[in-house]
């Protein structure tokens, strides 16, 4: 082991060396990925030897108008995030390690009372909604082939719905809106424990995940997984051509063995406790999702680079999962500008729907709530000032589920720094 860690940081000391005093090429300050990286960088020369590091931090500034109040509410949050190669580090061919600190600051939307069920904001809703203004998370990868992949450990199931094609972003680089940076499915906490293994395969992927259905910023789900029941995903991925442009399609269902209160008892639970009734438990959540996304345009230089329609229907068993339903429609990419290319945009469409037998247990005393779904459209525009420095215009309406109230706007600006 001293052996290892000594060649270690001899290789990784080589590596900074040769990178300072041989390179004769470097990467202008402007043009730079990140502001202390790119080639002649120590950063550059890590990654070279197997450690990439990425460092960002986004401040938000929002305003509410129409329901909640009409002031200004400002935070930030910083991601850091480590990758490890195996390999390069000495260890075993197609070994990886993903460790993600994240923290947040300051004050959000989403802790006043603005209207809204969902979060208009997610990268400052978690993992604050969990209790926490901070969290870790740690994944270990083998790719055994080019075809099968085994991931274990901590995910952060924000990091992957940020990966998604046209609407990822993670709330920091496209949409700020739950129902739309990381959309509801009901049975997927956002910090989960699990193992995920992957089939890559042409034209149709596959990806079995197998997690506690608990959310994992608990300790005690960390400790003791699956003490209280498991989940089971499987979804499948087409990747396909029309015209020449690229489109991924992806159907996903979810079964759980979690129990959870019967929705239709929901006013029992507030009733005294003398009371001599039982109250029920629905077992076995369930929930169906197919997504597509097709480019529509791409960038001829940088095919990486590009814009095109999106959408995503989900049902859920509506008892014990609050909601029954959701469905999403938009457009989105990058600018078609060329001296614009790295700006992204988009504009889109969510609609929530809660389970009936919610609905009509709200509906009884003591709550009376009428409650409809909820839906909005969020537009968005990230000008990338350089590619490290971003500055995004975003709007958002929201009709939210409580029948008869005004309308609600949210008006935000958000910058971000890749360090």
């Amino acid at each position: 082991t001293c052996l290892t860690f000594t060649s270690l940081c001899l290789g990784l000391s080589d590596a900074l060396a040769a990178d300072t005093i041989a390179s004769s090429s470097y990467t202008p300050f402007l043009d730079r990925p990140a502001l202390f990286d790119g080639i002649g960088t120590p950063r550059h020369a890590l990654r070279e030897a197997g450690v990439d590091i990425q460092a960002s931090w986004t401040q938000f500034f929002q305003s509410v108008h129409g329901n909640g109040d009409d002031d200004w509410e400002s935070g930030g949050k910083g991601d850091l995030i480590i990758n490890l190669d195996g390999e390069k580090l000495g260890f075993w061919q197609g070994f990886y390690v993903n460790i993600h600190q994240e923290v947040i600051a300051g004050n959000d939307l989403n802790s006043i009372d603005n209207g809204s069920i969902i979060p208009v904001n997610t990268a400052l809703a978690l993992p604050r909604l969990g209790g926490f203004d901070h969290d870790t998370s740690v994944v270990l990868t083998q790719r055994f082939t080019e075809t099968f992949t085994l991931s274990l450990g901590k995910f952060n199931m924000l990091d992957a719905a940020a990966r998604t094609p046209l609407i990822g972003g993670g709330g920091i680089d496209t949409f700020m809106n739950v129902g739309l940076a990381a959309p509801i499915s009901g049975v997927t906490p956002p910090y989960l424990v699990g193992a995920s293994f992957g089939v890559n395969t042409k034209p149709v992927s596959f990806n079995l995940f197998v997690y506690d259905p608990r959310n994992a910023q608990d300790w005690d789900v960390v400790s003791h997984p699956f003490a209280e029941g498991v989940t089971f995903s499987l979804s499948s991925t087409l990747q396909t051509q029309i015209a020449g442009l690229p489109g991924f399609y992806s159907l996903r269902g979810v079964v759980s063995t979690d129990e959870g209160v019967d929705l239709a008892d929901l006013p029992q639970v507030l009733l005294p406790p003398d009371f001599q009734g039982e109250i029920g438990a629905q077992a076995n959540p369930w929930f169906v999702n197919l997504s597509g996304q097709q480019y529509l345009w791409q960038n001829p230089v940088d095919r990486g680079k590009g814009w095109g329609v999106f959408g995503q229907v989900g049902l859920l068993d509506g008892n014990p999962t609050p909601v029954m339903s959701s469905l999403i429609l938009g457009v989105g990419g990058n600018s078609m500008i060329s001296e614009r290319s790295d700006d992204r945009w988009g504009i889109a469409y969510f609609k929530y729907s809660l389970s009936d037998d919610l609905r009509n247990a709200l509906a009884m005393p003591p709550f009376n709530l009428i409650l409809g779904p909820e839906e909005g459209v969020e537009a968005y525009y990230n000008f990338a000032v350089t590619p490290w420095l971003r500055i995004t215009a975003d709007l958002q309406w929201i009709d939210d589920m409580s029948t008869g109230s005004e309308n609600t706007w949210f008006a935000g600006l958000r910058t971000q720094l890749k360090f």
